[in-house]
């Protein structure tokens, strides 16, 4: 098992400063999630050659290992343009992962939840001309259905992915998603179990916390909390994935506690360290 860190709280940081601090936290694993000066959603690829070359120094001087690198276009939408223009994007993102020395994309599906049919069929478009780069660069994508998305449930997810019987990409299971993935989180897991070995960790409060106002507005509420200030029930999570054997990558996923972002993530280094029995400072590897 693998415990990776999502550094996404230090966005306004170098990325060599933010492998550092990844490393200063315990762990050994990155997964670099989206930003604007480096990799960023939505949008062409900033980062330039030399830009990856030196991060990826940077990594392999605090001795951590980039595990898992995000990229979100809009690669579902049934625009044909923009659908497009988003796997161009894709493409010149997959060159700059593999130039990072990684062979991990974790990724959402990026479609709209009223064209549900019409964005299924783009995205398969969008496969099926981004396969052949990710074989040639032996690079992986794993896919999270995600609140909002035209695709938003375990079992749909799971079932899209496996349609496409490519062994390139996989399902991933976000656990502070849990309440709208359907199911309790130990279903979910069991439906999963063989598609995925990457997990996100947050914890969230049910949907019915928040109050919106106006009420009816439609949108998909959900945090990304510190282990244990949210509603997911822990114990249930480290059953579900111990009774499928889980032996892949677990990412802590924070957001939006930039004030207090390197006692965060030792806290909820620690707390995975508890649940999974992971001997504690072995800097997020385990042979489990």
């Amino acid at each position: 098992m693998k415990l990776a860190l999502d550094p996404a709280m230090l966005k306004a940081e170098p990325m060599e400063s933010v492998m550092a601090a990844v490393a200063d936290a315990g762990y050994g694993y990155a997964e670099v999630s989206n930003r604007d000066d480096f990799i960023g959603a939505f949008g062409p690829v900033r980062a330039s050659r030399d830009d990856l070359a030196r991060v990826r120094r940077a990594a392999q001087a605090a001795g951590v290992e980039i595990v898992s690198v995000a990229i979100i276009q809009a690669w579902s939408h049934p625009d044909e343009d923009l659908r497009s223009q988003a796997v161009g994007w894709w493409r010149d993102g997959i060159e700059a992962v593999a130039k990072l020395g990684c062979q991990r994309i974790n990724t959402e599906l990026s479609g709209d939840p009223d064209r549900p049919a019409e964005c299924a069929a783009a995205f398969r478009r969008s496969i099926e001309e981004l396969l052949p780069l990710l074989e040639r660069e032996g690079i992986e994508v794993v896919a999270e259905p995600h609140p909002n998305d035209f695709v938003e449930t375990t079992a749909a997810g799971v079932d899209l992915i496996r349609s496409l019987g490519s062994t390139r990409v996989r399902y991933l299971h976000c656990i502070p998603h849990s309440f709208y993935l359907g199911g309790s989180v130990r279903s979910q897991v069991e439906y999963a179990r063989g598609s995925f070995d990457h997990v996100h960790i947050a914890d969230t409060f049910r949907p019915g916390r928040t109050i919106l106002n106006p009420q009816g507005t439609g949108v998909r509420v959900h945090e990304h909390f510190d282990i244990g200030r949210g509603e997911i029930d822990w114990s249930e999570v480290g059953d579900a994935l111990g009774a499928v054997g889980f032996d892949g990558v677990l990412t802590v996923q924070v957001f939006g506690w930039e004030e207090r972002a390197a006692l965060s993530f030792r806290q909820n280094r620690e707390a995975l360290e508890r649940l999974f029995r992971l001997p504690q400072g072995s800097r997020g590897g385990t042979d489990r």
